[in-house]
């Protein structure tokens, strides 16, 4: 139990210390020897210190207490250096991953810029040179054009802050630059291009390079002290147009729509794309002034009035069709030639001229062609309208049904609707 009495602090270091101090003051009759300072003794792994303190009761009473310290500490700075020059190497690995890589990938990404551009223009340029018409020379021709427009598209889009220049590859190998080709299926981003310039070309790829080739490989900062200096990076687009166009509808920009109450047999339209068949060029049309002379533009025509003449067209292939109505009188047929399809017409239609799901349009109509629409036509010369193609016609004279496949733009060249039968011709 507790003693009675006062009890006086004298002394109570808290830790080790290597060089004890002396207490300040000493009771009387204690004499100031090393007993009375923390003393160490080694019990197994572990240390424990005593302190000792002093209290007063009619003498003397010397209590010790004892405080258990951690286990035995050893000096490690030598360690601690080994392991941050290992953590160094480790930071500047990291260090050159995250830059370098960032770099490659801006790098990727403006080039994977360039190329869509590039390949939207040559496409583009492509679907709107007039020489594609020409056939197989035709599409050659045009091809030039769009490579020069890729190319330079390309330059107005450097990468890493340079210039860049894409190979024209004039010779379309399918490991250039510039490829123009096939695609069957556009819509499809697994299929691939089939590389060709004739008239099956729909499609433009265009892969941009930074390599020891082509506009240098890119540098590398940080991973060079690994060895790795630079890299190649590519990218590539492709560019398609589907061929067909599916429909039309009128919209408060767009104005009427552009289509003629006539329907075309789609294999009559593809003779004429390829050059054979009932084809003349008898016309030239002038694009700054809208005229048409009589000359010769490489740009193949048909004669789509129908009749047993040398250069008619066959019966069957050509019919007038319903749009807006289930039966067009000759005035709207008339009103239809020179204005084309209103948002009334197509009204009829749920708003809009389209191929079904299936990709077939069911119109009504009747076979051959009304000398009533002459004056019509010929006040259209010059201008462009787009056909409704057919694969296949059922039923007799006025209950005739139109299977329609597609559409297809033309421009009314000439038109004769007097004379012998076999002499007429709507160009």
């Amino acid at each position: 139990m507790p003693l009675p009495g006062a009890c006086r602090l004298l002394s109570l270091p808290a830790f080790e210390s290597p060089k004890p101090k002396r207490p300040s003051r000493f009771l009387a009759g204690n004499d100031p020897t090393p007993s009375h300072f923390p003393q160490r003794r080694s019990l197994g792994d572990r240390a424990i210190t005593r302190l000792d303190t002093v209290c007063t009761y009619e003498g003397d009473v010397t209590m010790h207490a004892y405080k258990r310290l951690h286990p035995g500490r050893r000096r490690r700075r030598g360690q601690v250096v080994v392991m941050v020059a290992i953590s160094m190497t480790t930071l500047v690995g990291f260090a050159a991953l995250a830059v370098d890589v960032g770099m490659l990938y801006q790098t990727r990404a403006e080039l994977q810029r360039t190329a869509d551009a590039a390949a939207l223009a040559a496409a583009w340029d492509l679907v709107l040179d007039e020489d594609r018409l020409k056939g197989d020379v035709g599409v050659s021709l045009a091809a030039v054009d769009s490579r020069t427009r890729a190319v330079e598209l390309a330059a107005e889009n450097p990468v890493l802050s340079s210039a860049f220049q894409l190979d024209r590859n004039d010779g379309n190998a399918p490991e250039g630059d510039i490829v123009f080709g096939y695609l069957a299926e556009p819509t499809n981003h697994a299929t691939s291009i089939l590389p060709c310039v004739d008239a099956r070309t729909n499609a433009v790829q265009v892969t941009a390079r930074r390599n020891a080739a082509r506009n240098g490989p890119v540098p590398l900062a940080f991973a060079s002290i690994f060895g790795l200096t630079s890299s190649n990076v590519s990218a590539s687009a492709v560019a398609a147009y589907d061929r067909g166009t599916v429909g039309f509808r009128v919209t408060p920009d767009s104005g009427n729509a552009g289509v003629m109450p006539f329907a075309l047999h789609v294999d009559a339209w593809n003779d004429l794309i390829r050059g054979i068949g009932w084809t003349e060029d008898n016309f030239a049309y002038d694009p700054d002034t809208g005229q048409v002379t009589h000359g010769h533009d490489g740009i193949p025509e048909i004669n789509i009035f129908p009749g047993a003449g040398e250069f008619q067209l066959p019966p069957g292939n050509l019919g007038t069709v319903n749009i807006g109505t289930n039966n067009n009188s000759t005035n709207t047929l008339r009103r239809q030639i020179r204005e084309v399809l209103s948002a009334q017409d197509l009204a009829f239609h749920g708003g809009e001229l389209r191929l079904g799901p299936n990709g077939v349009l069911w119109l009504g109509g009747n076979p051959g062609m009304s000398a009533a629409m002459k004056d019509p036509l010929e006040e259209i010369v010059g201008q462009g309208r787009s056909l409704p193609l057919f694969d296949h016609v059922s039923g007799p004279g006025n209950n005739a049904t139109y299977s329609i496949v597609g559409f297809a733009g033309v421009r009314i060249m000439d038109v004769r609707f007097t004379g012998a039968m076999g002499n007429r011709y709507l160009m």
